[in-house]
Parts: structure tokens; sequence; C-alpha cells
């Protein structure tokens, strides 16, 4: 019974009635995710947050339309959310790089402060340049802890989306609305 209750925890249900709502009609080939099925998984699994962390959701599609293929479906999404966990890892690392920078022009402002107390005990330029490099530390800190913990948490989202079991039923009589 506890199996059952976990795996409906990791399961997005969506009712799909034709190609349109699968497939993107903004390009040539016809092979991408639409938008609006691409928003509705991702802000469906943002709102299950099963308890385990490291279980790949199961996405069951429930549809009376036999026109509609499942590896083509699969390949689809799993397309759609692995450039979409791509982006957020260069987004990670962008993130880094710029706490980092952050993180080090504060660390030579410091030096620059000791320096100027060193040189000339101008009190101004000393607790301006004091200020000015616990801002730019203080600023890495908080990209790093608190943006990046963000980023960290979407990353592992998409990735769980990306490998996703999906699965197609003919279900038409569904309690809840679950229309894309």
């Amino acid at each position: 019974m506890e199996d059952h209750l976990l795996l409906d925890k990791l399961t997005l249900h969506v009712k799909i009635e034709d190609e349109n709502q699968v497939f993107s009609n903004y390009t040539y080939n016809g092979d991408n995710l639409s938008h609006e099925l691409g928003d509705y998984l991702l802000e469906k699994a943002e709102t299950a947050r099963p308890i385990p962390l490291k279980e790949n959701f199961i996405i069951n599609i429930h549809t009376q339309n036999h026109n509609l293929r499942l590896p083509e479906i699969t390949r689809c999404i799993h397309r759609h959310f692995h450039n979409e966990y791509d982006a957020e890892k260069r987004k990670l690392h962008s993130n880094l790089n710029f706490a980092l920078a952050l993180f080090a022009l504060g660390l030579f402002i410091l030096v620059l402060r000791f320096l100027a107390i060193n040189y000339f005990n101008n009190f101004f330029v000393t607790e301006i340049l004091n200020i000015t490099s616990w801002v730019f530390i203080w600023a890495g800190v908080e990209v790093i802890v608190l943006e990046r913990s963000k980023i960290i948490r979407r990353c592992n989202l998409l990735r769980r989306l990306a490998y996703a079991e999906v699965m197609l039923s003919d279900n038409p009589k569904l309690e809840a609305p679950i229309y894309i």
C-alpha cells in the first residue's frame, strides 16, 4: 500500500486530446514539445514535491487519441527537459564564476584598504574602501548561498523530468481536471 502511495506522488497526470497539445506548432520538424505542456509538467512537478528526491517522475498521459505514439512523445519530453537542464547547468556555472569574481574583487579592495591605512591614513578613504570591500564580499556570499541553492533545486527537478518514465493510458473518466 505504501509503495502505491509513493508512486502516486511521483506520477504527473496529463490529459491530452490531440497532437497539437503535445508538439509545438512553431517548429518546422514538429518534434519539439509545446511550451504549454512543458510549463504545465514543470509546474506540476514543482508542486508535487515527492518524498524521495532521487526518484524520477512518471508522466501518465491520458488520451483517447490513438494517433499519438509513445516513443515520439517520450523522446520529445526527454529532449525538452534535457535542454532545459543543460541551460540551468550553464547558469549554475556562470553563477559560481560571478560569485567568485565578486568575492575576489572584495578581497582586492580589502587589500587596498590595508595599504591605504599604512601609507596615507585618510579616514574617509579607508572607510569607503572598508564598506566597499565588505559589500562585494557579502554580495559574493549571497550569490553562492541564496541564488545557487535555487538553481540547484531547479536543476534537480529538471533532471528528474528529463529521465521521467512516460506512459500512455486510455482513461476518459478522471475525477480531477488535468487538461493542459
